[in-house]
């Protein structure tokens, strides 16, 4: 199988898992919690896939400013409740 196809499963696997965890942390804990850890689970994947293919300049603030939108959905869901 070419490398190319092998990094696309892998991606759809962790796809699922990542669907997987967040539904259990939506179930357990509600939404805010479930946009924090999407948004953040995207940073970090995005920012490996960069380092992987050489593509730009991979950075653990560029994770970190994918992952805030979803920690201030958060902070915005918990001032209504």
């Amino acid at each position: 199988m070419p490398k190319d196809k092998i990094l696309h499963v892998t991606l759809g696997v962790l796809a699922i898992v990542c669907a997987w965890v967040a539904l259990a942390i939506n179930s357990l804990f509600g939404l805010g919690p479930t946009l924090a850890y999407t948004t953040t689970v995207v940073g970090l994947l995005y920012e490996v896939q960069q380092a992987y293919r050489g593509e730009g300049q991979p950075d653990i603030l560029d994770a970190a400013a994918t992952a805030l939108p979803g920690f201030v959905a958060w902070g915005f869901l918990s001032l209504n409740n």
